[in-house]
């Protein structure tokens, strides 16, 4: 009975140790690349080109057509946003019923590799007839941002509708 108590502490005794010296052993899957838990970056800068540009003024018309006031200031230059709050520009251009409706953008002229001025066309919710306008769409960070004219700026710093 000795040696059967001895022949089955053994059978479990040799595995539970060999099993514990294989967790502590090296990982030699993991030795393929040091830097492979550190995170990927990747870089995605939107192209230089007009088309981009107009992309952005485009996506900016749209969100202000359909209400998305945030989604308009979060596609506008540093220096827009300098002149009204994120928060306070939603509050504003809410009431502002003039900013409402249909946006057309009518031509885009590249200034130079990183400015472009975008000519567009608006019709107020109220059916009057479409008023033009002209903005500029600047390459900022890898990507463009709109910028809302300059009359517009200096209403928003007056906390008014443009």
């Amino acid at each position: 009975m000795t040696r059967t108590f001895r022949g089955l502490a053994l059978a479990i005794a040799v595995p539970l140790v060999l099993s514990a010296a294989a967790a502590c052993s090296d990982k030699q899957g993991d030795k393929a690349d040091p830097a492979s838990d550190r995170p990927t970056v990747e870089v995605t800068a939107q192209p230089q080109d007009a088309q981009s540009a107009q992309v952005t003024a485009e996506q900016v018309f749209d969100n202000l057509s359909e209400g998305d006031w945030a989604g308009a200031w979060d596609l506008w230059t540093d220096e827009a946003k300098s002149a009204i709050g994120k928060d306070a520009y939603i509050d504003l251009v809410s009431t502002c019923t003039g900013q409402q409706g249909q946006y057309q953008v009518t031509a885009v002229t590249p200034v130079n590799d990183s400015t472009a001025t975008i000519k567009w066309t608006h019709v107020p919710p109220t059916g009057a007839s479409a008023a033009p306008g002209q903005s500029t769409v600047k390459y900022q960070n890898g990507a463009w941002k709109f910028e809302p004219d300059a009359a517009a700026l200096t209403a928003y710093r007056q906390n008014k509708c443009p």
